[in-house]
């Protein structure tokens, strides 16, 4: 006895028919550039904002970081260290300009001092509040007390 074995025409019909659906509804949500620009440059904002903190831990010295529609930029405070560039780690020049595509929302102008927390008056100490910017559909929020960088979704 010969058994047969394969796919039915329906079997192959339903799965044509189930990825023609995917690729219809799936799809142009992986080629829409703008959802992945606003990621990146979130991600790139985010981390500089936290190299800063960290910066200013490890230095010593006030970090002074600057975030607007028009880009973010990292650069020292007053003090011991105030002629010294700041250098991105992928060695971009600051400012950073978001692409053109990408709404940044809120401005966010705090100097982290060695305590990595927000430099208050004087700087030595910690201020108080939160300073929050949205970059696309992302957020995050700087703690000024503690420093704490906050990721909202």
């Amino acid at each position: 006895m010969v058994e047969q074995r394969g796919f039915t025409i329906v079997e192959l019909i339903m799965v044509i028919v189930i990825l023609g659906i995917i690729s219809a509804v799936a799809l142009p949500r992986f080629f829409d550039r703008k959802t992945f620009d606003e990621r990146f440059y979130f991600e790139d904002v985010l981390s500089s904002v936290r190299y800063a903190q960290k910066l200013a831990v490890a230095s010593g010295c006030l970090v002074n970081v600057t975030v607007n529609d028009g880009g973010y930029a990292l650069a020292y405070g007053a003090g011991a260290c105030s002629g010294v560039q700041i250098k991105d780690p992928s060695d971009k020049s600051y400012p950073i300009e978001p692409p053109a595509n990408v709404a940044v929302q809120g401005e966010m102008d705090i100097e982290f001092n060695s305590l990595g927390c927000i430099a208050g008056n004087p700087s030595a100490n910690c201020s108080s509040g939160n300073n929050t910017v949205t970059v696309g559909n992302f957020s995050f929020r700087v703690h000024a007390a503690t420093g704490f960088i906050e990721v909202m979704q």
